[in-house]
């Protein structure tokens, strides 16, 4: 199979890519091994404070009996609240899953409607987590030790899952931010797009020389970083952080590559070079695909090879 070839950008063999995946996947251990304590016990003593309150709640609520504005505010009021009623589900159900299927929207139900409300709760009920909450499929009081437990367990779910989530941000945002900051020191300046819908025609939308763009629209789909290049091209950059080698699969052939086709599609490689930045844990033979869409490939540890593409030199 032919593979096309982006020009001036470097071409890495597979031995080459799964050498830069072992450096990154050893940064990764590094980072993760070193990371806070702390980071956990906040997200536990944010979450158990809502948890405990809904649990306290969650009998008279079932019962049918409306909250007033205070305690609604309370229990709904915050993203933390609402999430902690999410979590009493089993398995915790999603923001948008919720909705659906209560037919309902959360934010309704906090504002004060109460059918909205009255859907919600219902659906939770209908998902209520029976290990952790026995009473309330028995029928009776709970003992103390029953709530304690659910409050316990509840928050080590949200807890636990809040720090997962903030894991992905910070490889996303650390490569992002490297990516930003290599083109700050080599020269180039971020800019504002033209149009709220980003760019869509290249020569009246793309960033003027030396400058980028950040969270912009390349035609249809989204770009981390769009780059005026000194040759006028533009190299399009998403930047993708993963915690394992199946979740990389996703960041890379589904997402970073299904835009490269795209752009590449209505733009072409004589315009546009499509790439991605790295950080994490990620499977060589995945990268070497995204590669073969033609990509181009960055790594976080490896940030000169971008600097070579700005300035000229990076084809290999």
């Amino acid at each position: 199979m032919t593979v096309q070839r982006l020009a001036g950008v470097r071409w890495w063999s597979l031995a080459e890519i799964e050498a830069d995946a072992a450096a990154s996947r050893a940064e990764f251990r590094r980072r993760r091994l070193g990371e806070p304590l702390a980071r956990y016990l906040q997200s536990f003593d944010a979450a158990q404070p809502v948890v405990k309150h809904w649990i306290g709640e969650i009998e008279s609520l079932f019962a049918g009996r409306m909250p007033d504005a205070v305690l609604r505010a309370e229990l709904l009021g915050t993203e933390t609240a609402r999430t902690a009623l999410r979590y009493l589900g089993a398995p915790p159900i999603s923001d948008d899953d919720l909705e659906t299927l209560a037919e309902a929207r959360i934010a309704r139900a906090a504002a004060g409607d109460d059918e909205s409300l009255r859907k919600v709760l219902s659906v939770m009920q209908s998902i209520l987590d029976p290990r952790r909450f026995p009473w309330l499929a028995a029928g009776v009081a709970p003992t103390r030790g029953q709530r304690q437990a659910a409050e316990l367990s509840t928050t080590v779910l949200m807890a636990s899952q809040r720090v997962q989530t903030l894991r992905r941000g910070d490889e996303k945002s650390a490569v992002e931010g490297g990516v930003k900051g290599l083109l700050v020191g080599s020269g180039w300046t971020e800019g504002a797009p033209r149009r709220a819908a980003g760019v869509q025609k290249l020569v009246t939308d793309a960033p003027e020389p030396r400058t980028f763009y950040t969270q912009t629209n390349l035609g249809s789909d989204n770009a981390d970083v769009i780059v005026r290049l000194d040759d006028s091209r533009l190299l399009a950059v998403e930047c993708k952080g993963s915690n394992s080698e199946i979740n990389s699969r996703k960041r890379l052939n589904k997402e970073a590559a299904q835009n490269a086709r795209a752009w590449l599609g209505r733009f072409g490689s004589d315009q546009v070079i499509p790439a991605v930045a790295l950080q994490g844990v990620f499977k060589p033979r995945y990268v070497a695909e995204v590669q073969d869409t033609p990509m181009a490939i960055f790594w976080s540890h490896r940030l000169d090879d971008l600097r070579n593409v700005l300035l000229g030199g990076g084809a290999g």
